[in-house]
């Protein structure tokens, strides 16, 4: 029988193939949860997968994008028609990019919004039956550039900003509900969607400078621990609320 926080709980994290998304996986699965992992990444999910089964316990696999609505209906889907429930929602699946205004073409501005705001809405959708259910919650992950003006990065500010919103005014309508609705903001993140960022030429870089904080970027694992602790029936009293974890970059 499995031990843990999370024993006996399913929880279902997009963006389950690699960074934080996959590390919250596996330290779900070692606090006893079984898991529906949600990528568009088949191969990295796969690693995923194989980590959990090594940790001693279960998951399913959705492969699919999740900007279609159909789709993270059908990944909901996926978990309760595998484990029977669904306790947890992690909406860390994302996209950044960086472009001059000028440079944004309709193909970024959509392709962002449908992976970071879009996305999570249909997701809440599709579940929050089902959490309301279990007696669940819902953890959004942002940014610190929900609260920042980044420079050439506004399309994924702008999406980040709207989630919080997304996640404050869900909160309300679910005042009256066994469910509760978080968010998380990391700041600089050690994930391959940071590192593997690529930096257009001609960028003013004291201004991208004033964002990057003066502290080292967070290790993966120094996020998972906030998200856990959101996920976990330690934080029952929590509700409606943006949880920040960036090194002290919106300190001042």
């Amino acid at each position: 029988m499995s031990t843990g926080e999370f024993a006996g709980k399913v929880v279902l994290v997009t963006g389950a193939a690699s960074g934080l998304g996959q590390a919250a996986s596996i330290r779900f699965a070692a606090e006893g949860a079984r898991l529906c992992l949600v990528d568009l990444n088949d191969g990295g999910l796969e690693v995923t997968a194989q980590a959990i089964t090594d940790a001693g316990s279960s998951s399913v696999r959705f492969v699919g994008d999740l900007g279609q609505q159909a789709n993270c209906a059908a990944a909901v889907a996926t978990a309760v028609d595998a484990f029977g429930r669904l306790d947890v929602l992690c909406n860390v699946a994302g996209m950044l990019r960086m472009h001059p205004l000028a440079e944004i073409s309709v193909q970024d501005w959509d392709r962002l919004l449908s992976a970071n705001l879009s996305a999570p809405l249909y997701m809440m959708q599709a579940a929050m039956p089902h959490l309301i259910e279990a007696h669940g919650n819902v953890i959004n992950v942002v940014s610190t550039a929900a609260f920042l003006g980044q420079a050439y990065m506004a399309p994924y500010g702008a999406t980040k900003a709207a989630l919080l919103s997304l996640t404050r005014s869900l909160a309300m309508e679910f005042m009256h509900q066994p469910v509760r609705i978080n968010a998380l903001a990391p700041g600089g993140m050690l994930t391959p969607m940071a590192t593997g960022l690529k930096i257009p030429d001609g960028l003013a870089m004291d201004l991208v400078g004033r964002y990057m904080g003066i502290r080292p970027p967070s290790e993966i694992d120094d996020i998972v621990e906030p998200l856990m602790f959101l996920a976990s029936d330690r934080a029952k009293g929590v509700h409606g609320t943006c949880y920040t974890a960036d090194n002290g970059i919106t300190a001042g």
